[in-house]
């Protein structure tokens, strides 16, 4: 979540079909050249070693996750020029052309078992906190090995029947991105599901690779992309525990793209830096357009900073605590104002299919 600093225009939109992002110039030394390619979409990736895993897990105490603030633009602004990543915590970054997937519609193979759908939003929007989800979790991590911050989190479901169920998904501004002209890229990666009053109850998982792709693309140059990311997304490969994935311990969500520009009764959850618990809203949905770029967005109170990278679920069962996730709190103004509300999520199209294929063509 960041500072308001534009008015989106409510636009009526339909699904968007799959299309190769132009692409602007690299802006940093982490800032890579997503070259735009026929029929492929540039894929990023970050690859942390089994050293900066270990070196991760033993940073984050609960001491250390007890107080740590969450991400906000102020909050790496105030890092100015000075920000150093020690090379023993940098990732390896590195570049592939992706085949795009083939895939228009909606993902409906990567559903999870229903159950009872959540209830319907209230007339006013209104917002509770609870002990929250298996799935959901809080992602801590240090920008540029330094300003230790927390974004939001989810276990997700691969492209196939059969997965290593290693993956979650949380927003591209939580992994890298440029403020104030500076590059930032994130060290020490620890995602720890169901995370709530300073307990961690499915454990504290490490992160093997990073896959994002041309997330800081603009279709027309007049909003900042560090802060209007269209594709604010990354996909994550943890490291499985004693041989299970946390999938296999916490359940996997389903996943879907190209949907409707309205959908109803969207359940959307994340972790605040200021809250011991998991906040959810539920909430009918609209898509908006700023100079081009589709984003939703619903009425979320109290969605303050950390909950960036959090869940937009489709039918959300109550029974399973599991859904169909439909976007991740990010995009326009990074997921919405610091005060909370309105929300803010990308719109997601066969470009983030593309990029979970690659992540589970990874994990094996």
């Amino acid at each position: 979540m960041a500072f308001r600093i534009n008015a989106l225009s409510a636009v009526a939109l339909g699904a968007v079909t799959a299309v190769v992002p132009m692409v602007s110039a690299p802006t940093g030394a982490y800032a890579s050249t997503r070259v735009s390619r026929s029929g492929c979409l540039t894929v990023q990736t970050l690859k942390f070693s089994k050293a900066q895993d270990a070196a991760a897990l033993g940073h984050w105490t609960p001491a250390r996750i007890s107080t740590i603030p969450a991400f906000s633009q102020a909050a790496v602004d105030r890092l100015g020029r000075s920000r150093r990543v020690p090379a023993s915590a940098a990732p390896i970054s590195a570049e592939r052309c992706a085949p795009q997937a083939a895939m228009t519609g909606g993902a409906s193979a990567f559903v999870p078992p229903g159950g009872a759908a959540s209830h319907p939003p209230d007339a006013q929007a209104t917002t509770t906190s609870s002990d929250g989800y298996p799935t959901v979790g809080k992602l801590t991590y240090n920008v540029d090995g330094v300003l230790s911050l927390n974004c939001t989190a989810t276990v997700l479901q691969g492209t196939a029947a059969t997965n290593n169920e290693d993956l979650i998904v949380t927003a591209a501004h939580c992994i890298e991105g440029v403020e104030d002209g500076v590059p930032y890229i994130s060290t020490d990666l620890a995602f720890s599901p169901m995370w709530h009053d300073n307990q961690s109850p499915y454990g504290t998982w490490s992160v093997n690779e990073v896959f994002l792709d041309s997330w800081m693309n603009c279709s027309i140059p007049v909003i900042d992309c560090g802060t209007n990311p269209e594709n604010d997304y990354a996909v994550i490969v943890l490291n499985p525990q004693s041989g299970k994935g946390v999938g296999d311990v916490t359940g996997a969500n389903g996943w879907s793209i190209n949907q409707p520009d309205t959908v109803d009764n969207v359940t959307i959850a994340g972790i605040p830096g200021s809250s011991p618990d998991t906040l959810t809203t539920v909430e009918n949905t609209t898509t908006v357009s700023e100079s081009g770029d589709s984003y939703r967005t619903a009425t979320t109170p109290g969605f303050t900073d950390g909950t960036s990278g959090g869940p937009w679920f489709e039918g959300f069962s109550t029974t399973t605590r599991r859904g169909t996730l439909i976007g991740d709190t990010g995009g326009f103004e990074q997921g919405g104002p610091s005060s909370g509300s309105p929300s803010y999520s990308d719109y997601w199209t066969s470009s983030f299919a593309t990029l979970v294929s690659q992540a589970v063509a990874y994990e094996g």
